[in-house]
């Protein structure tokens, strides 16, 4: 036990645990007030204590804060977007391609992505595999890139850094049926047909569903191999 703990001179209040109970300090100016608190009284008082996110993107599914790490899970829907992709015969180079409704979740500085053949997301959605490179068992790799802790406040920037980077030859294969070898080479081809839509038969779709990688992932109250 350290003995020569100071207390903050700022500080107007502290709470001491004993056994059994717990001993609160009120700090005057001039004196301490005590007095004794059981463990219903000190969880009451913390019940108290409100967290206000704000307001919320439409596109935030589910937000959690936790000591151990905020989490969140979030979605955009189906679009045609500007990515840039190295090519192994063509280098760099920025594609506009269709991508299906995507799924992000996030805990700590962790992210993960996965598809849905579906604009109807639910907790009962199965997750398809991203169609894109640098997602390797559904964990986004940002390189050397520094991503923003998990936040509704800093969820834009995330899904900007995943779009903004260029996507290269890391776990560039199984992510899709027809070029199982590189997604890329779908995404060339997507962008060369100039197709609208993302084929859905192109999705290599899971039995697991958003609930099981939450739990997973986040709550860790089961372990899903399929993850």
């Amino acid at each position: 036990m350290n003995n020569n703990l100071q207390i903050p001179a700022d500080a107007s209040a502290a709470l001491y645990f004993l056994p059994g109970q717990y001993l609160f300090a009120d700090l005057k100016e001039s004196y301490v007030s005590l007095k004794a608190l059981s463990s219903d009284q000190v969880a009451r008082a913390f019940r108290k204590v409100h967290t206000d996110t704000g307001w919320l993107g439409r596109r935030v599914l589910r937000y959690r804060e936790a000591p151990e790490g905020n989490a969140i899970l979030s979605y955009e829907p189906a679009a045609i977007r500007k990515i840039t992709v190295v090519l192994p015969d063509k280098g760099l180079v920025e594609l506009s391609v269709p991508l299906p409704p995507l799924i992000l979740l996030g805990k700590g500085r962790e992210y993960y992505l996965w598809a849905a053949d579906s604009s109807h997301i639910s907790a009962n959605t199965n997750l398809a595999v991203a169609p894109l490179p640098n997602v390797g068992s559904g964990k986004i790799c940002f390189g050397k890139n520094e991503v923003s802790e998990t936040h509704p406040s800093t969820l834009s920037e995330v899904w900007k850094l995943i779009f903004d980077t260029p996507f290269n030859a890391d776990h560039a294969s199984e992510r899709c049926l027809s070029e199982p070898q590189d997604v890329r080479e779908l995404l060339w081809k997507l962008a060369a047909d100039k197709a609208k839509k993302f084929p859905k038969s192109e999705l290599i779709l899971s039995s697991t569903t958003i609930d099981d990688a939450w739990e997973t992932i986040v709550e860790q109250r089961r372990y899903d191999s399929r993850l």
